[in-house]
């Protein structure tokens, strides 16, 4: 055999083992859980929490504006509103951007949010603002929890 037949052969023994040697490896060990052997609620609750981090986060981009452009535009981060900030009409969002209802009426430390359901008081301190307006500090869903439980004391209080 000549010298490059002999290191030609040399170099496939050698590749050769090294692919043997990676198949050993990928299947001697734990691979992680068997399929189908997870817990289904909490990879469904991660999913969950997943999605809503990318949906926050997608929902935090630029807007377009009415002629089709992009724009550019830094969004800051919400701060406290004062009593001045709060004006009838105004329309009103929850911590995450989603509609509540809008300003009823205010009278400095009380502010009346009209739900187009209901009308309900809360407290100046849980407004703040940001670039889009008026905002409060929880979500909607809290809010309209917090609604209901307001109404239902009420109900029983009659």
């Amino acid at each position: 055999m000549t010298g490059t037949a002999t290191r030609f052969l040399i170099t496939l023994a050698f590749a050769a083992g090294a692919t043997a040697a990676s198949a050993q490896m990928s299947n001697s060990g734990p691979s992680g859980p068997a399929p189908g052997s997870g817990d289904s609620a909490k990879i469904s609750q991660g999913n969950q929490q997943n999605n809503a981090a990318y949906n926050q986060l997608i929902g935090a981009g630029g807007t377009k504006s009415s002629k089709g452009d992009v724009k550019a535009r830094a969004h800051h981060a919400p701060v406290a509103a004062t009593a001045a900030d709060i004006k009838t009409g105004a329309s009103l969002r929850d911590i995450k951007g989603v509609p509540i209802g809008s300003v009823a009426s205010t009278d400095g430390q009380q502010v009346v949010v009209d739900t187009g359901t209901t009308k309900i008081g809360v407290p100046l301190i849980a407004f703040g603002k940001d670039d889009l307006g008026l905002l409060l500090s929880i979500t909607a869903d809290k809010f309209n929890q917090l609604v209901a439980a307001a109404h239902a004391k009420a109900q029983a209080s009659n």
